[in-house]
């Protein structure tokens, strides 16, 4: 298939393992190396140095502050980490943005718990299914606000503001005021932290808001649903639900109805990483592999790839090579803390790294953050 990164080896190779290089600090440090190791090798002995645990939420759908038995969240979507070890949430059926601690203590950053559209400061903000978070190295956040149809700024003082989109459904470039998105899903920032980038769903495409200009461009995609590589409106994705960018500026994107994972060059050049346009559940070469769904993912070092495959209900990885395999869950969902395929998820969403090498996952159903480490 055109845009397949075809690997050299057919399976897993136990001489390669993948890491995961930690994020860089929000207050400009560099965090230092790969922390996560998990084997490339046979899926049975990557799912067996994985331990998975529970980081937040109490499992009943509500909006509460607290430590680990008292916060709770609503249906938790897209995350963020910072240097410090906070994740931001996308707390979408709670219409807040939510901050959890290290120690997995819940804060709420913006909203009120009701669905709205109003700048301002903390509570006095409102959101419509947020349901994707960006944050800088100064703390800034980037929303995806998503049935408001704009993106909004959090700064550190919990100030709301709305950066672009007019709250109307559309598809149009230009200034940031009277560009139009159709429910934005993903935020992701370069590297030099000047565009943020938007997955952009039921557009089915990529858009660039160029910060310093206030700009709206879309970089790759034609607002029409397909499943086609080439470079800028050539290419098609179907509902693309989130972007990541990696070190050398490279987007990821999980390309959700196409069950697939597709990677998006600086300049718009769209290839396909795994997967064919058709679900299932099928780890090996990139061809063959089957997702279900995918619907968050994270970058490690040397373009290793941590997918959240949301209806099967696991943690996915691509490896440097290409190849696929699972690295937690049993495909039933459930909720299990557990080791490898002994833990059970219920639609996992988006996964980050934060900067102790553990990788925390949100779950939909679940109402819950997952936290996996290497055991």
């Amino acid at each position: 298939m055109d845009g397949v990164l075809t690997p050299s080896i057919s399976s897993f190779d136990p001489r390669h393992r993948i890491s995961v290089t930690r994020p860089r600090s929000s207050i400009g440090a560099s965090l230092v190396g790969a922390v996560l190791l998990v084997a490339a090798a046979g899926i049975s002995d990557a799912q067996s140095q994985i331990q998975v645990g529970t980081f937040a939420g109490t499992g009943e759908a509500a909006l509460a502050d607290g430590n680990r038995q008292a916060g709770q969240l609503n249906r938790p979507h897209g995350l963020a980490a910072d240097s410090r070890g906070n994740v931001y949430v996308s707390d979408r059926g709670n219409h807040a943005i939510r901050v959890v601690a290290a120690n997995g203590e819940i804060r709420t950053l913006a909203g009120s718990g009701k669905q709205g559209k109003a700048d301002g400061v903390g509570a006095a903000a409102s959101f419509n299914q947020p349901i994707a978070v960006a944050v800088d190295r100064a703390g800034n956040v980037y929303v995806a606000d998503r049935d408001n149809h704009v993106v909004r700024l959090i700064d550190p003082s919990g100030k709301v503001t709305t950066i672009a989109g007019t709250g109307s459904a559309g598809f149009n470039e230009g200034s940031a005021t009277t560009a139009q998105f159709n429910q934005p899903y993903g935020v992701a920032l370069s590297p030099d932290e000047k565009i943020l980038y938007v997955a952009d769903y039921l557009n089915h495409a990529i858009r660039a808001l160029d910060l310093p200009t206030k700009q709206v461009t879309t970089l790759a995609g034609n607002g029409k649903a397909g499943f086609a590589n080439g470079k800028g409106n050539q290419a098609q994705f179907n509902q693309p639900y989130n972007v990541k960018v990696g070190a050398n500026g490279r987007l990821y994107v999980p390309d959700q109805n196409n069950h697939s994972i597709r990677a998006v060059e600086p300049d718009g050049n769209v290839s396909t990483i795994a997967g064919i346009a058709q679900s299932g559940m099928v780890n090996g070469r990139p061809a063959d592999a089957r997702f279900n769904n995918p619907t968050g993912l994270i970058v490690g070092a040397g373009r290793s790839i941590y997918v959240a495959d949301r209806n099967n209900h696991r943690i996915r990885v691509i490896n440097s090579l290409g190849d696929v395999g699972t690295i937690a869950g049993d495909g039933t969902e459930g909720y299990q803390d557990g080791v490898g395929a002994a833990a059970k998820f219920n639609r996992p969403i988006d996964i980050v790294v934060v900067p102790d090498g553990s990788f925390v996952v949100s779950e939909e159903n679940n109402h819950r953050l997952r936290r996996l480490d290497l055991k």
